[in-house]
């Protein structure tokens, strides 16, 4: 039996995961291959049971992906870390693209074969380096202070590296920030693992000779870097060697090689148990990150929509009775799924007590007071806002870093005075055609939109509008008087349904009155995301349009190039319509709220 770094990592998550995906094993996306015999998996009483999780498993519906958009990216990347250890680095180097044709290493552990491919193999005279490229950056690292000091700091050669590495004194406030690496499931910990993982594999493999100095490093983006604009004969975008920086990790993942070991045999006790019933909730479920687990929904269905534990507002800070805290997967696993299965008196956030009574006496919550105060502050005309962006892993345009948010739509509805705009009369938008740097142009389309008139420019999530509106006035400094005076004007929508304190301050309220939500109804389930907002106030429904989120609009748009005119057209036209939704939403939404507080 083969199992590879995704499906350790998978794996190791619980008891419980190992026998679902056995269960799933002829769904294409099923890491592991086991046994052919299903009915190994549980005694014969427990055969209906299994049954009915593959009932379950092949009724979830397969998520949007972007894989196939970013893979070419991804791709890049790599290419990108060889040409840097190649100008870093002297030896001979193992790459390839494809990752079957990458160095391998194999190791026996129990009778279970685990296995890895390598990014990266340098030999060198004196060892191996291994490189494990990821597709982030070096923000998440370089941000990790101790007393406003970095923990990371470079070598003579350029390598991030850490403090007690390079023989720094360190105290108790390092350690704890360092720990954070040893945390298989926190923002820096899983590129770590998935490291040490490699070297676990690598040290047990046969032949490999551990007594060298062998180094482990993370190969990752840049976040200092600013792409340049500089592009070659055929159009493609050419990045110095300082697009990528390399983290020493070789003495972190020594370290980690106990921690490896043992949940190696965590793994194999599972796998040669098989046990798929119900095992505790957890961080190891990732929910809502990255790595959710796939069968997230199987083993959270207990949980009731809208009104779990998981829908209060800040749980992850648990909750608090008498002198004792309780945390929120504890009482999960303890059988307390439901808002109103904790007493109220453990709520000490005052917007907890608000969601308890809204679910316990089915009756929606309104601070009729703060919502008009808030609404009083928008000044007609009010242009309702919206950008469509893409998150490209690497800078297309001048000016750019990695994961710039490449501007390409906006959808702009005016209302002249309160309820009076049209969906389609008083609706402008801007969507580029192609690839090519079409900023300028936005630019120059929304400024003969949004005039400067001192109406009120309303977002929903004003600090990616207010970043990216500041980001082309840098680029862009013609127009950045313009630029500034939007800025200046934005206003959240979401601050009248929700609240927001230093607005709320400014106005005269308390702080408490100032951090307690404005609005609330069960439906919310805890989120204010307009698409939770807006069925509360219209009928309109994203349901029924071909491009229906953030992310397929953005996946949409990089497929530009491959579409036939006829196809284009239609994507091109479904683009207009699902940005055009995003602002008229705004309007339906500020409606709506006008009516609920007597103003309309």
């Amino acid at each position: 039996m083969k199992i590879s770094k995704t499906g350790f990592i998978n794996l190791i998550r619980c008891d419980r995961f190992a026998a679902l995906e056995e269960i799933n094993r002829n769904k294409e996306d099923s890491i592991v291959t086991f046994s052919e015999n299903l009915d190994d998996l549980m005694t014969t009483e427990n055969i209906n049971k299994r049954n009915l999780l593959l009932e379950e498993i092949k009724a979830q519906e397969d998520e949007p992906t972007n894989s196939d958009v970013m893979q070419p990216y991804y791709n890049e990347v790599e290419y990108l870390t060889a040409r840097a250890v190649k100008h870093y680095f002297d030896g001979e180097l193992i790459y390839d693209a494809n990752t079957f044709k990458q160095a391998r290493y194999n190791a026996e552990v129990e009778g279970y074969q685990f296995y890895c491919f390598l990014d990266g193999l340098l030999h060198a005279d004196d060892g191996v380096k291994v490189f494990e490229t990821k597709a982030t950056t070096t923000r998440k690292f370089l941000d990790m202070e101790v007393k406003k000091e970095p923990i990371f700091i470079r070598d003579s050669d350029g390598i991030l590296k850490l403090k007690r590495d390079l023989g720094y004194d360190v105290d108790k406030a390092y350690d704890k920030k360092e720990a954070s690496f040893f945390d298989r499931y926190s923002e820096v910990g899983r590129y770590v693992y998935d490291l040490a993982f490699q070297r676990f594999v690598m040290e047990r493999s046969k032949g490999f000779d551990k007594t060298k100095n062998n180094r482990y490093y993370l190969a990752i983006l840049s976040s200092e870097y600013v792409f340049d604009g500089k592009y070659d004969e055929y159009g493609k975008a050419v990045y110095p060697i300082e697009i990528i920086d390399f983290i020493d990790f070789t003495e972190i993942t020594e370290r980690y090689m106990p921690i490896i070991e043992n949940d190696a045999k965590i793994v194999t006790k599972r796998l040669n148990t098989m046990n798929a019933n119900p095992t505790l909730l957890g961080k190891h479920c990732q929910v809502k990150k990255n790595r959710e687990c796939k069968y997230k929904d199987i083993c959270f269905k207990a949980l009731p929509d809208n009104v779990s534990l998981l829908n209060y507002i800040d749980n992850h800070c648990g909750f608090k009775a008498a002198d004792k805290k309780h945390e929120t997967y504890d009482l999960l696993n303890a059988g307390k799924v439901h808002m109103l299965d904790i007493p109220r008196d453990w709520l000490n956030r005052e917007n907890n007590q608000i969601q308890y009574d809204v679910v316990k006496y089915k009756e929606p919550y309104y601070n009729k007071e703060k919502m008009i105060a808030g609404i009083n502050e928008i000044k007609y005309p009010i242009y309702h806002l919206d950008f469509e962006s893409f998150p490209c892993p690497l800078p297309r345009f001048k000016g750019e870093k990695a994961y710039s948010q490449s501007l390409f739509q906006f959808s702009i509805h005016v209302e002249r005075e309160p309820g009076v705009c049209d969906k389609e009369k008083d609706h402008y938008s801007f969507l580029a055609k192609d690839h090519s740097d079409v900023r300028e142009e936005l630019i120059k389309e929304m400024l003969n939109v949004i005039k400067p008139d001192g109406g009120t420019i309303l977002v929903y999530n004003i600090s990616f509008e207010k970043t990216r509106i500041r980001e082309l006035g840098n680029l862009y400094p013609q127009y950045a008087a313009r630029l500034e005076d939007i800025s200046n004007r934005l206003f959240d929508l979401i601050y009248i349904v929700r609240t927001n304190g230093p607005l709320y301050r400014s106005l005269g309220y308390s702080d408490r009155d100032s951090r307690n939500i404005n609005y609330y109804h069960e439906n919310l389930g805890g989120s204010y995301s307009i698409k939770k907002v807006l069925p509360l106030f219209t009928n309109l429904s994203y349901a029924s349009l071909n491009i229906a989120n953030g992310e397929e609009a953005y996946v949409a748009y990089a497929n530009f190039p491959k579409l036939d005119e006829e196809t284009f057209k239609q994507t091109y036209d479904d683009l207009v319509e699902y940005c055009q939704q995003d602002t008229w939403a705004m309007v339906e939404v500020l409606n709506g709220l006008r009516k609920k507080v007597g103003l309309l």
